[in-house]
Parts: structure tokens; sequence; C-alpha cells
């Protein structure tokens, strides 16, 4: 299978796992990866209630689902030799 990745820029709705019962759901701009401790993480530019962007970094080990309507949103990641750049979810 070709390793895909999701553009920045891009507005995808996030399924996570939350301290409830259901899932908890990030709508928003993908703003990139980051490091949170020592796990990977997603960074997305959200709006609450009040209309102020906050910013919200979910664990890539959290991850249910990553949700789009737009197909030219994810595209197939360039191949490179250099192995330790990719980043594998699971």
């Amino acid at each position: 299978m070709e390793m895909i990745e999701i553009k920045k820029g891009g507005k995808y709705l996030v399924l996570s796992n939350s301290g409830d019962d259901a899932p908890m759901k990030t709508e928003g701009e993908f703003v990139g990866y980051t490091i949170l401790g020592e796990d990977g993480a997603i960074c997305f530019k959200i709006s609450d209630a009040e209309n102020r962007t906050l910013f919200r970094l979910i664990p890539v080990s959290g991850i249910i689902a990553i949700e789009f309507t737009d197909e030219a949103l994810l595209s197939p990641k360039a191949k490179t030799e250099d192995k330790d750049k990719t980043t594998y979810i699971s």
C-alpha cells in the first residue's frame, strides 16, 4: 500500500479517545505534526464557542479516525530513501 499524508491547511474531522465513553470530535484546520511528551501528536487550529482561535494537540495513539470529504486533501507521500523520517500510526 502506498504511504499517504494529510495536507496542512486542510479541514478535517478527527475522532479521538477522551476520558468519557464517547469519542472527542475535533473539527478544524490541520497545522502539522509535533511531539507531545515522548509521543507524536497532530495539531489542529479550532474555534471555541466564543469564536476564539485555539490549537488542539491530539496524541497519535488516541486517534480513532480522520474524516474529510475532499479527496484533494489526501495525497500520496513522495517516496524517499530516508526511512528515519517516516511516521507510522498504529
